[in-house]
């Protein structure tokens, strides 16, 4: 019986994945802006800075960024508008396949285009072998689960909050080139530190944190202040050199967006209890009703009955 059910669970899993997969590639844009725009930037940047040490995660923080949100968020908006998401609804599948699938797929497709940006990058700019020698693996591999979470609770979200699909997205690609310009890709990090009101104003932003634990553990600096003499560089990425400081943010952002999702969800549910629960109440006094209407012949009585049942309504 479980080998049964896991199966079918399994048959819906595949399937799922198998739609995403011919919906991600039916629409070029997914491919070009995807994964293209952040690798042209990056390529460019790297041309003439091929030491910069923040080019090349920050570029694979960022197609990570287009993909696990913002083509996520495009995609499940666009089921949500051909009632897609209904359909499944009212079918027997089961919510946790759903999700798993979704869930699966998201970070498949997002950790192969990733993989493809660092190897494509690791070929043509061998300069930064340099820094992948040093790295401080356990805080770039913390920050990209990190960054991914983030990106999926976020899209997840907006989706859920916002009903307009005009808005999300907008916020959507807000987010995403705000992510590109102002995180260590379209402008060097550097450079975006040094204007202290657009730094303050980057603290509000949902992918800094985890993008500087990404960007601090590659140049192996988990006090988060990189000083690189021969190259002239000097980034503080303002946490006061305080280690925990960044991860701590990071999480709280996370747990926020997760606690608003939990909390629409518990408050769907209760309504939907409620409204069960009305809906067996009037089921019920209408069949006390019918039964009172065949019992009885007293025309007196079947005025009353009804005069009650309209102020009751």
């Amino acid at each position: 019986m479980k080998s049964a059910k896991f199966k079918k669970e399994y048959k819906v899993f595949s399937m799922l994945f198998v739609i995403q997969t011919k919906h991600w590639f039916k629409n070029p844009l997914n491919i070009f802006l995807g994964v293209f725009i952040s690798f042209y930037t990056m390529l460019c940047w790297l041309a003439f800075k091929n030491n910069d040490p923040f080019l090349l995660v920050s570029g694979i923080c960022v197609a990570m960024v287009r993909n696990s949100m913002y083509i996520y968020l495009r995609t499940i908006n666009d089921w949500r508008g051909k009632n897609f998401v209904d359909k499944m609804s009212m079918s027997d599948i089961n919510n946790k396949t759903k999700h798993a699938s979704l869930l699966a797929f998201n970070f498949v497709s997002t950790f192969i285009i990733c993989l493809v940006l660092f190897l494509l990058s690791m070929i043509l700019f061998p300069a930064q072998w340099t820094y992948i020698e040093n790295m401080n693996a356990l805080m770039v591999i913390f920050g990209l689960l990190i960054c991914w979470i983030t990106c999926y609770v976020i899209a997840l979200f907006l989706y859920t909050f916002i009903k307009n699909t005009k808005w999300t997205v907008m916020i959507g690609l807000l987010i995403y080139f705000s992510t590109m310009y102002f995180l260590g890709l379209g402008f060097p990090f550097q450079t975006i530190v040094e204007q202290q009101w657009l730094n303050y104003i980057l603290y509000l932003h949902p992918m800094r944190y985890s993008i500087n634990i990404v960007q601090a553990g590659f140049v192996n600096q988990p006090n988060f202040h990189y000083i690189n003499e021969a190259l002239r560089i000097n980034v503080d990425f303002g946490y006061a050199e305080k280690k925990w400081l960044p991860y701590f943010l990071a999480l709280i952002t996370i747990s926020g967006y997760i606690i608003c999702l939990v909390s629409k969800r518990i408050v769907d549910s209760n309504y939907k209890f409620r409204s069960k629960n009305k809906i067996k109440r009037l089921r019920a006094e209408s069949k006390l009703y019918i039964k009172k209407i065949n019992e009885t012949n007293d025309i007196e009585f079947l005025k009353r009955l009804r005069e009650d049942r309209r102020q009751r309504d």
